[in-house]
């Protein structure tokens, strides 16, 4: 099995189970009557990473075929990432997870993000915070100024903006 199609045997069951949990999402009072509910974007995202992840398994692999056998091939498909790369993602998301309450929106979501750029390997400090901060004020405004949608202000309480 090469990298490809192990990669879209993991897309493919991340997809279904999480589609599974977005039909447990309850409505909001009011949307009952709207085509657009708290579920549409989760359900669509789960099937459009189902009709992906399967066309890459079904469809013919542009690359050669390993000639070891099924069983190489499928530990070949994990050699070679970047597993500390994953890890540190992994821990920051945690992290986010948990302040994103005690510190708000906007500092958790900035901490975030520079976190993830070093992760990836960059280190220039000010474009790391420009791109950061752009990011996640930009998604602030989006979400909590033009869609209405309450993010916890954390630290930023004193604003009084949200």
């Amino acid at each position: 099995m090469t990298r490809d199609k192990t990669g879209a045997l993991v897309i493919l069951i991340f997809s279904i189970v999480y589609g599974a949990m977005a039909l447990n999402i309850p409505e909001a009072p009011g949307v009952e009557s709207s085509g657009v509910t708290p579920a549409s974007l989760p359900l669509a995202l789960s099937v459009t990473g189902v009709v992906a992840s399967l066309l890459i398994l079904i469809l013919p692999a542009a690359r050669h075929s390993n000639r070891d056998g099924d069983g190489a091939a499928f530990t070949a498909a994990f050699k070679g990432l970047n597993w500390k790369c994953t890890v540190f993602l992994f821990l920051f998301m945690i992290g986010y997870g948990l302040i994103l309450k005690p510190l708000g929106f906007l500092i958790s979501t900035i901490l975030f993000l520079c976190g993830g750029f070093w992760a990836m390997g960059e280190r220039r400090i000010k474009l790391m915070l420009l791109v950061s901060i752009g990011m996640a004020v930009s998604f602030w405004f989006v979400l909590t100024q033009l869609l209405r949608i309450y993010l916890e202000p954390g630290l930023l309480r004193f604003l009084e903006i949200n």
